[in-house]
């Protein structure tokens, strides 16, 4: 009868997938009270050196931060549903030996001198070596999909330094060892992207450290000002990207918004095509694949010709009003963006609209709440940007990727920058989102953190602030054979707001740069307005130009080009 008439996975000792296919024999369920798990344990000479983990992008950052913890967070949908009771009842981890199926591979390994570095950060593959898993073959990893990224263990390094793990062999699969116990996160030799071998090199990105604070800084809001100010100063001036924790946004919110946003692409197609983009309502409403494809956006955002795109964004989106009490002033593109939201009906998808609102609301308040850090960061009162903020326009944006079938003519979204002020991004646990890093002008994977919203910089405020702060070039390219959901929230000033190029700056820049730079600083952003026909702008005639460049505006005709009276001053 079991325990309150539930069978509990205790009271197995293993569930074993028997379907016909190639997940035939793995293993879904082990129990840490299987008498085999004491019987066949590895010992002596019969221990590989290496061991390979797969995993979902979900759990990278954990992974790196933590070490492998069994059943820390299974995400496959037969196994994710109980978490809190294979957290009681598994100890192990899940591994494939590189010295059986996957043939030389574990010799390769240990000839490779760069496979024994003495440092505790994961190695990511070199761009000449063959991925791993394309030789070990993804079916024998343990997963009912394939795996976005695996880590290899070192078991030498392991006893090297001190530690023991206790290996234990499958009886069901030859290749599969458990690892008894969390696995130290400083014996992770290296960890590859599990990329499609139709991967063009061009799409790729490496996983990096979330440690080094380098590449995508992770800053925790709860932490004191100081702290957070100079984490921020150098997310800004440095890489223009961060995730922040610690922000206080109710977790409650975002799970009933995650709910709704794909429900609502579950909406019949007709519901859909109602609420669709037009010529009287051009950004408030559905568009589908097409709809905006910003692959090469950035060459005519910028006043170049206009070429052929090689790859059509394949993604759908819902565009709400962000800020739904703003009345933005200007010309047509305010009046446009001003335009209130268009839902479904509340028995099509009931709480829809209250919940939008409500998600809107927190994301408004998070963002002033950053700005007022920035400000302080650039060396102004922290209500700066206040008085920029009375008639704002923003955008709550739902996003829904599919799968991509062809990486040559297809991408989730195209490489560019923001054009706005702020952006405030929820991502799900598929990933995708690659940044550039223009220190070393490399792509690296922005990781999905649990419970993190992604904040990047627009070109509005790198202008103002003279590029002091940078706005960092992205994109998306959805690796993975799941749907992706994402959730950007764009703010942007006033529209009559002008942005001169390097005005936020001209105050100081944190308080902590010398007076001589400070005046070379200057020099430089005084040159580049003297040279450039566009250090001014309104903030509409920015906005304008991106949704032209991206298709939206131009493909439906709305309007005339807006005469922007700050142009050329």
């Amino acid at each position: 009868k079991g325990i309150g008439g539930v069978i509990r996975p205790w009271f197995f000792q293993k569930v074993v997938d028997q379907r016909h296919g190639p997940g035939r024999g793995n293993v879904l369920f082990q129990s840490k009270e299987d008498p085999l798990m004491q019987a066949n344990v590895i010992k002596g000479t019969q221990r590989p050196r290496f061991l390979l983990h797969a995993t979902y992008w979900g759990n990278v950052f954990g992974i790196l931060a933590e070490g492998i913890l069994p059943a820390k967070n299974p995400q496959c949908s037969r196994r994710g549903p109980f978490r809190s009771l294979l957290q009681g009842a598994e100890s192990h981890v899940y591994t494939v030996s590189c010295a059986n199926e996957a043939g030389r591979l574990g010799s390769r390994l240990a000839d490779s001198g760069e496979w024994c570095r003495q440092s505790s950060a994961p190695e990511v593959t070199p761009e000449h070596r063959e991925p791993l898993l394309r030789r070990v073959g993804r079916h024998q990893v343990g997963l009912e999909t394939a795996p976005d990224a695996y880590f290899v263990i070192d078991t030498q390094k392991a006893e090297e330094m001190g530690l023991q793990l206790d290996l234990v062999q499958s009886a069901d699969r030859e290749e599969v060892v458990y690892v008894k116990g969390p696995i130290p996160k400083e014996v992770l030799a290296r960890v590859e992207p599990n990329d499609p071998v139709s991967l063009p090199d061009s799409l790729k990105a490496k996983i990096v450290d979330p440690r080094s604070f380098e590449d995508i800084p992770i800053i925790d809001l709860s932490q004191d000002d100081d702290t957070v100010l100079k984490q921020l100063r150098y997310a800004c001036t440095v890489v223009g990207f961060m995730q922040v924790v610690g922000h206080g946004v109710s977790e409650a919110l975002l799970e009933r918004h995650a709910e709704l946003h794909r429900r609502f692409f579950e909406l019949p197609d007709a519901v859909k095509r109602r609420l669709e983009l037009s010529d009287a309502s051009p950004v408030r409403g559905y568009f589908g694949r097409g709809g905006e494809d910003l692959d090469q956006v950035m060459d005519l955002k910028e006043g170049g010709a206009p070429k052929q795109r090689t790859r059509t964004d394949n993604k759908e989106a819902f565009d709400a009003n962000g800020a739904p009490w703003s009345r933005p002033k200007g010309g047509f593109v305010a009046e446009a963006f001003g335009q209130a939201s268009r839902f479904p009906e509340e028995e099509e998808l009931s709480g829809f609209r209250e919940t939008m609102d409500e998600y809107s609301g927190a994301m408004f308040a998070l963002a002033k709440r950053i700005l007022s850090l920035m400000a302080r960061v650039l060396g102004n009162s922290p209500d700066y940007f206040d008085q920029h903020l009375t008639n704002p326009v923003a955008t709550h944006r739902l996003l829904h990727y599919w799968p991509i079938e062809d990486f040559d003519k297809q991408i989730g979204v195209g490489e560019h920058t923001d054009y706005g002020l702020l952006t405030i991004l929820k991502q799900d646990s598929v990933g995708g989102l690659q940044v550039l890093n223009a220190k070393e002008l490399r792509w690296v994977h922005c990781c999905p953190v649990d419970g993190a919203f992604v904040v990047n910089l627009g070109d509005m405020l790198a202008r103002w602030t003279g590029h002091v702060f940078k706005s960092t070039i992205h994109r998306v390219v959805n690796t993975s054979s799941e749907e992706r959901f994402s959730v950007p929230y764009f703010l942007e000033p006033n529209m009559d707001t002008v942005i001169v190029h390097g005005a936020l700056c001209e105050g100081g820049a944190g308080g902590d740069v010398s007076q001589h730079l400070r005046r070379c600083r200057l020099r430089r952003i005084w040159a580049e307005r003297r040279k450039s026909p566009t250090a001014s702008e309104s903030a509409e005639a920015i906005l304008e130009r991106f949704y032209r460049a991206s298709g939206q505006l131009k493909a439906r005709g709305f309007g005339k080009p807006v005469a922007d009276k700050a142009q050329g001053a």
